[in-house]
């Protein structure tokens, strides 16, 4: 082979390595995506059977065909800022703890059936009440829940913390963190679901899959209910 071959072939095998070379880590940050989001399967967290509900029958509590989905009858929750879902049609919503007042809708932020309280934290230990409105303006219904005691709350705060710092030192993505610490929520005994699903619903720009669940989930929560008044 002549020098003139041998410089041809040398400057084909650099063109070819300066091909190839950018596109082993881009090969490997895709499939290190995809390996991410397969991880994340929001639908199998969510499978699991929730508690036994309080409401008639063991069922979630219905109000005059609202069913709410969480929290649940006498719930005890983790956050201090609660959070509402339901399946329905609502006039009205309110916190209170006792007898409602004019003060009952204050702080509430809405969404699309469901609702977050966004004022200052609750009393640690203490019960509340979501207070609905389903036929007019008039509070139709009540559901109880009480704000976990500060012994067992601030043991799960600290675990989410820890939880949040490791999901954050792999980079992971705001769906990746809510989707951690939905999972430790439902892994608690009993199960944390009101909780759970608030992760589920802080998500702000949501995946197909979390999309999916939201809307799986409520309808397997509700469908077996009965009318309470």
């Amino acid at each position: 082979m002549n020098n003139d071959n041998l410089i041809l072939s040398g400057l084909m095998i650099s063109v070819m390595t300066a091909t190839l070379i950018p596109a082993l880590p881009n090969q490997a940050s895709h499939a290190e995506n995809r390996f991410v989001q397969s991880s994340l399967s929001w639908g199998n967290i969510f499978r699991r059977k929730p508690p036994v509900g309080r409401g008639s029958g063991g069922s979630r509590p219905t109000i005059h065909g609202v069913c709410v989905a969480a929290p649940d009858f006498g719930e005890t929750i983790w956050s201090d800022r609660p959070f509402i879902i339901w399946q329905g049609n609502l006039k009205k919503i309110g916190l209170s703890q006792g007898i409602p007042d004019a003060t009952a809708t204050e702080n509430i932020k809405i969404g699309q059936l469901y609702a977050s309280y966004t004022g200052k934290p609750l009393q640690l230990g203490q019960t509340y009440s979501w207070l609905v409105a389903v036929i007019d303006q008039s509070w139709t219904g009540n559901i109880r829940f009480t704000i976990m005691e500060p012994q067992q709350r601030q043991r799960i705060t600290n675990d989410l913390q820890q939880l949040e710092q490791q999901e954050k030192s792999k980079r992971t993505t705001a769906e990746g963190i809510a989707f951690a610490k939905a999972k430790y929520f439902l892994e608690q005994k009993p199960p944390l679901w009101s909780d759970a699903l608030q992760q589920a619903y802080s998500v702000e720009n949501p995946s197909p899959d979390l999309v999916k669940m939201r809307e799986e989930v409520i309808k397997d929560l509700c469908k077996s209910n009965q009318p309470q008044t």
